[in-house]
């Protein structure tokens, strides 16, 4: 302790000592110093805030920071929309506002219910169950990650009991995405389905939705509008070609690798629906359906007749009365015989649903294989090889095999051999127990910074210090010494200077070397004196 205080005796004797613009660049420096060093100990030691929630109502703000306030959890508030906690306790202090039911959400649920109030009409009641049903509606539409913000707005007809007076009830809902969000036609779809099962009687097509910039997202239409079939299609024919690709790469990548293929399916589909109705007639299949045969036979004699049809009549009726009477035997024989035949026929109906596939296009490109040149001087390196022609075409029944190749639609395919510009592990990457050590320094990297900035403090301003310390008192202890007589040759200078020149011409000579330290012997001795 003493010496410390010898030290820093000395310490403020010196800086004493030194000239004016000396003193201010060592002062500045030294607070510098301290500045920077405290500076980066607050950077790093400070709390890093995360957001616990966003976007929130002036009510539901208001009630978290009650809620934190009085829970004595630090928080902050950053541009009046958002509240951010300390980033380490965000999960629990997020479950802990949960458990309290916090944050509500824009608009009232049916909470609005739990104070009754008497008296109040059956009017109130149904606008209160409105405003409820909005109020829940918001709060589940807000969850979304892409929303954020969204409006409901129902229509709820009275009830009747007659039917051909009942109106179907009716939704519309507003949605603020947030920047840069999308919403997808499945996300879409989800969302009409939840309007429509939360509300009794409500079907999909008496939903709309649109957005703030006045884009309509989903409105009433039918599955034979164009958008409506537009969408579809593409929605299934993504799905299809996403099936094929998983397909192809399942089947490659366990025996290339990983990260060894690529795979793209195109996928050419035909939406037409077409409805054919045939009849097919076999006349070699024919079978008697009905048979009628009918057979007359007459007997009998008479006059048959005679006479020319083109004679005059007189002349005719002269020429009968002159012929002789003749009889004759008459036999008439008749027989008419009807066959119906029935011929086989089919009769079908058939009905071609649309997304037939017309033609596929998948192109595969596959990596390596590799083989290692070392140069002599040089590091090892890679070097693409390439795969034989015989590989590919078993890739390529491979690929065909998993896809469903018909060569009458006029399918392709193409397996490409090419080296990959990249790796997804390339040499000098960062893997294994590496990655480990990183994480690790990654969650204690503020505990490492505080002992790596008191090494430094150690070693370039707490040592120094020490030596200069160390080299003042020794300094001093000799200073004195070579103010006695007998000791001033041991203590000023040193060499055959020491034994040549008196005393007195030693002290003058060590004093126009270093004067700062004759002035700092001076005024030691005169403290000690005083």
């Amino acid at each position: 302790m003493n010496r410390l205080a010898a030290f820093l005796r000395r310490l403020k004797a010196s800086f004493t000592a030194l000239p004016l613009p000396q003193k201010l660049l060592t002062a500045g420096s030294v607070l510098m110093v301290v500045a920077s060093l405290a500076y980066l100990a607050h950077s790093v030691n400070s709390v890093t805030y995360a957001p616990v929630y966003t976007g929130l109502s002036e009510p539901d703000m208001a009630a978290v920071v009650e809620s934190l306030k009085a829970k004595k959890l630090p928080y902050r508030l950053v541009d009046g929309q958002s509240i951010e906690v300390p980033e380490d306790q965000l999960y629990e202090i997020r479950l802990a506002l949960a458990s309290e039911g916090l944050p509500k959400g824009s608009g009232v649920g049916f909470e609005i219910f739990d104070k009754q109030r008497l008296g109040s009409t059956a009017f109130v009641q149904k606008i209160n169950y409105q405003r409820a049903l909005q109020g829940e509606l918001v709060r589940t539409i807000n969850q979304m990650e892409e929303v954020e913000e969204s409006r409901v707005h129902l229509v709820l007809p009275e009830d009747t009991v007659f039917v051909e007076d009942r109106q179907p009830p009716r939704a519309a809902v507003f949605l603020k995405l947030k920047p840069g969000a999308r919403l997808e036609e499945r996300q879409l779809q989800a969302l009409v389905n939840l309007v429509a099962s939360a509300v009794q009687g409500l079907e999909s097509e008496n939903v709309t939705i649109m957005s703030t910039d006045g884009e309509v997202f989903y409105k009433k239409t039918g599955e034979d509008t164009p958008f409506a079939a537009n969408s579809f299609q593409m929605e299934y024919r993504h799905r299809l070609e996403e099936s094929l690709r998983e397909k192809v790469q399942s089947m490659l990548e366990p025996v290339l690798g990983s990260d060894k293929v690529v795979a793209r399916v195109t996928a050419e589909l035909d939406f037409s629906e077409i409805a054919v109705t045939e009849d097919i007639y076999d006349p070699d299949s024919a079978v008697v359906r009905s048979q009628q045969r009918s057979v007359e036979n007459s007997e009998g004699t008479g006059v048959g007749a005679r006479g020319n049809p083109d004679a005059p009549i007189n002349l005719e009726s002269r020429l009968l009365e002159s012929a002789t009477p003749e009889n004759r035997q008459r036999s008439t024989s008749r027989q008419r015989e009807t066959v119906n035949y029935e011929i086989n026929r089919v009769s079908r109906q058939i009905t071609r649903a649309p997304g037939s596939i017309k033609k596929l296009s998948v192109a595969v490109i596959v990596d390596g294989p590799y083989k290692v040149e070392t140069a002599e001087g040089q590091d090892a390196r890679k070097v693409f090889v390439g795969r034989t022609p015989e590989e590919l075409k078993r890739l390529e029944d491979v690929v065909k095999k998993a896809v469903g190749y018909d060569e009458n639609r006029g399918d392709q395919i193409t397996v490409s051999n090419v080296a990959f510009a990249t790796e997804a592990f390339p040499d000098g990457a960062v893997s294994g127990p590496e990655l480990d050590w990183l994480d690790l320094l990654r969650r204690h990297q503020k505990l490492i910074f505080n002992l790596l900035l008191l090494l430094l403090v150690f070693l370039f301003v707490i040592r120094p210090f020490m030596k200069r310390f160390q080299h003042m008192t020794v300094g001093g202890e000799q200073d004195r010494a070579a103010a006695l007589p007998g000791t001033a040759e041991e203590g000023l200078l040193e060499g055959p200077q020491r034994k040549e020149l008196p005393v007195k011409e030693q002290a003058i000579a060590l004093t126009l070397e270093n004067p700062y330290q004759a002035a700092q012997v001076i005024r030691t001795w005169l403290k000690e004196e005083s």
